[in-house]
């Protein structure tokens, strides 16, 4: 990178900062519930997971293709100065606004560090969407404020991670961005009022991000009323100081929400009163997340007419009595994503975790044949139930196997051989494992479960984080799962930490070995006249 230095230019940084290790709670999965969600593009440590491209099932397109060389090359072709001035800019300036997304996402990917606050307001602050992230260190209060020049032509607007933007510098760009349908503030900690009061002008938003933001109950009020019957997601996870109090001030009588979809309200200090009066008001409801708050009895009072049509449902570290979880599951009858996590934990401390845990072996038993009837069921999470143990293997072998994501980390007592249900018991007769991602951090498992994390050929996404795995036991495991992608080997011990992140690599430069090695092996027999059975 020493050219790097030679040709400054105001568009590229030649300096990267820092990253900082996201922290992670117990029983989360991530802050979307997705594992790729916890990872940071860049992050150089060994606690990042190994990853290699996926195979291509078909030829991408070309556009797809020509932005991907584009960002690759981004700042070799910048450092040409008369090429950059003379064509290049002006190519970029003339870029149809269809193709600015994605090639923002490359070059964020590739070099988020190198972009400046002039290079990305002169070239991609157009057109009908924008998404920014905090890896892009360019972007400042200024940046924010730029927005206001996208005026009545920004549709989808997504600003995530900026935890030192101020409340009012957020407000005075959305003041002017009438015709949003898309606002993403996730991150944005500082967020709050006065942002929502801007966004009451944006009367056809369709779906709204506060996730981690200082917005208040009373703020949001105004907002849902100004947009109720277009609104058809709303996300409200972590927002610090709401309370069962404070909750009911955004009630108004006359609120209700008829085309809401999905529902995030994890990690609020709220219990079940409250927000079995907001869900009474969403009678379109289908995805529901409410992980982390005090809620012991959900859907109490609620139309029952509703839960048929539940496709999302996220318990993680809730009091629901097993009863009642009992109760409720045979209602579920379009359930594709369930979360049961942690169950019995107190959303607030983890001080006595092991004492309060309400999810037995002995009570996931009777929820088995239960789960087996939602046919429609694709992922499934228990993470962090540490009673569990001996009902795991049935579990997999009746649902898990057939889910297409399955989280069991933090689980101590799950051991290799509870995985063997993942190996069909007659190839003829029963189909292999749809699993796509499985995520099995700090658990039991060793290298006795290699042989039957191979035989699932469509894993994609596979965690072992903190488990007594070795490379060699992983090594068979990329024999069998050719479609594997990302693997999460963070504190393996059986694995060199120079290898985690580019465990793939390894694998790939171990093949070549061998190969080279029976080369020269079939070398010297032919030299000596050897028969093949007598040198293989």
């Amino acid at each position: 990178m020493s050219h790097i230095g030679r040709h400054t230019t105001p568009f590229i940084r030649t300096s990267m900062p820092p990253r900082k290790r996201a922290k992670i709670e117990f029983g989360a999965a991530t802050e979307d519930d997705n594992p790729s969600a916890a990872i940071g593009a860049g992050n150089p440590s060994s606690s990042a997971p190994s990853t290699r491209p996926p195979r291509y099932t078909s030829v991408p397109k070309l556009t797809t293709l020509a932005s991907r060389v584009f960002a690759e090359n981004f700042l070799r072709l910048h450092h040409r100065e008369t090429l950059w001035k003379e064509r290049l800019s002006v190519q970029l300036l003339g870029l149809p606004e269809t193709l600015l997304p994605l090639l923002l996402l490359d070059l964020t990917q590739v070099c988020p560090t190198y972009l400046t606050h002039g290079f990305l307001v002169t070239y991609f602050f157009r057109g009908h969407s924008l998404t920014l992230d905090s890896s892009l260190t360019g972007v400042n209060n200024h940046s924010i404020r730029a927005l206001q020049r996208m005026s009545t032509n920004l549709r989808d607007l997504e600003v995530s991670g900026f935890k030192k933007v101020p409340d009012k510098t957020f407000a005075d760009a959305i003041r002017h961005l009438p015709n949003l349908r898309r606002l993403v503030l996730r991150g944005c900690s500082l967020a709050g009022p006065a942002t929502m009061k801007a966004a009451e002008s944006c009367t056809q938003m369709q779906i709204a991000n506060f996730n981690y933001t200082a917005v208040t109950p009373a703020a949001l009020q105004p907002f849902l009323l100004a947009c109720h019957k277009t609104l058809t997601v709303l996300k409200l996870a972590g927002i610090p100081n709401w309370t069962d109090a404070t909750f009911r001030k955004m009630l108004s009588p006359d609120l209700t929400l008829p085309q809401l979809l999905t529902l995030k309200v994890c990690r609020l200090n709220v219990s079940e009163a409250p927000l079995n009066d907001l869900t009474n008001r969403c009678p379109a409801l289908r995805r529901l997340d409410i992980s982390f708050t005090a809620v012991r009895h959900p859907f109490q009072g609620t139309s029952i007419g509703t839960l048929p049509f539940l496709e999302k449902l996220y318990l993680t570290s809730t009091s629901i009595p097993n009863p009642e979880l009992l109760s409720l599951l045979p209602q579920l009858n379009s359930l594709t994503s369930l979360a049961l996590g942690a169950l019995g934990a107190s959303p607030r401390s983890i001080s006595a975790i092991d004492s309060s845990m309400t999810l037995t072996d002995s009570v996931l038993l009777q929820f088995i044949p239960h789960l087996q009837s939602l046919k429609m069921l694709t992922n499934l999470s228990l993470v962090g139930n540490t009673k569990l143990s001996s009902s795991l293997g049935p579990l997999i072998a009746a649902v898990g196997r057939n889910c297409k994501w399955l989280n069991l980390s933090s689980i101590p007592g799950l051991r290799s051989q509870h995985l063997a249900p993942l190996v069909p018991d007659d190839e003829l007769a029963e189909a292999p494992s749809r699993l796509e991602t499985l995520l099995l951090n700090n658990t039991g498992i060793d290298d006795d479960a290699a042989p039957f994390l191979a035989s699932c050929a469509s894993l994609r996404w596979l965690e072992v984080a903190e488990t007594k795995m070795t490379s060699d036991g992983l090594f068979s495991v990329l024999d069998g799962c050719v479609l594997l992608t990302t693997l999460g080997l963070k504190s393996c011990r059986g694995v060199r930490v120079s290898n985690r992140r580019r465990f793939f690599e390894a694998g790939l430069l171990l093949f070549q070995c061998h190969t080279l090695l029976i080369q020269a092996f079939c070398r010297y027999g032919k030299k000596k006249g050897l028969r093949n059975a007598e040198y293989e």
